[in-house]
């Protein structure tokens, strides 16, 4: 995914990775220098989860994958030894 800076050199986070963290405005997100370039992350990742008359409800949205959990660990697999591996 590539991200464009506007005309005032802002980064729009795209609604797909805002759900997926939970991301609303306001949040604040770290920026960590590597030798390569850049990282954000959120300062404090905010809960997912909200109670709703006595219920935990998930107020982000899962990937597809996250629902095959075989899919989603091998996924994630792959992309943990990408930056292990430095590629």
């Amino acid at each position: 995914m590539n991200l464009v800076l506007d005309k005032m050199s802002r980064l729009v986070v795209p609604k797909a990775i805002r759900d997926r963290f939970a991301l609303a405005p306001g949040h604040e997100l770290e920026v960590v220098v590597e030798s390569d370039g850049f990282r954000l992350r959120p300062v404090h990742p905010a809960s997912p989860l909200t109670s709703k008359d006595g219920l935990l409800i998930c107020t982000s949205e899962l990937p597809p994958t996250a629902w095959d959990v075989g899919a989603f660990l091998d996924k994630e697999r792959e992309q943990r030894s990408r930056q292990v591996g430095g590629m």
